[in-house]
């Protein structure tokens, strides 16, 4: 697992608190612009940045949520594959992948990435989150 370097890491740092901070204040638009700007200086493959780069696709796609802008959380949720190289395998990135396609509509795709986190997770990945999701599942 990399780690990132001075000075991109100062600087991936303080784009990371000024989002925190933009969120903390409710300018959601402005954090998730703040977080893809991280994002932008992540080197090539960013995925062996595995915490940064999981844990920053992870805040994009929950705010694109606080937002319902389900779309642009879409996008983040195939990107999300290409991050955390190193981290283990729980299935948090099918289950955001789930809840990105059920709030889309799209309730086939939402089960089937269901399943495999549920297999991954070895079904924890329903705890702490909405129950419909898991109603999606059973269904």
């Amino acid at each position: 697992m990399a780690t990132l370097q001075s000075p991109i890491k100062e600087k991936f740092e303080s784009l990371i608190n000024k989002s925190n901070e933009q969120f903390e204040i409710g300018k959601y638009h402005e954090s998730i612009i703040t977080l893809e700007e991280a994002w932008g200086l992540l080197p090539e493959p960013k995925g062996i940045y595995s915490e940064e780069s999981f844990h920053l696709v992870k805040d994009i796609i929950d705010t694109c949520f606080v937002i319902k802008d389900f779309k642009k959380a879409k996008v983040w949720s195939e990107k999300i594959y290409l991050t955390g190289f190193a981290r283990k395998d729980t299935g948090k990135k099918e289950f955001m992948s789930g809840k990105v396609a059920f709030e889309l509509g799209d309730l086939e795709l939402a089960k089937e990435f269901f399943s495999i986190a549920n297999k991954k997770s070895e079904g924890r990945c329903f705890e702490d989150e909405d129950i419909k999701y898991l109603k999606c599942f059973k269904s």
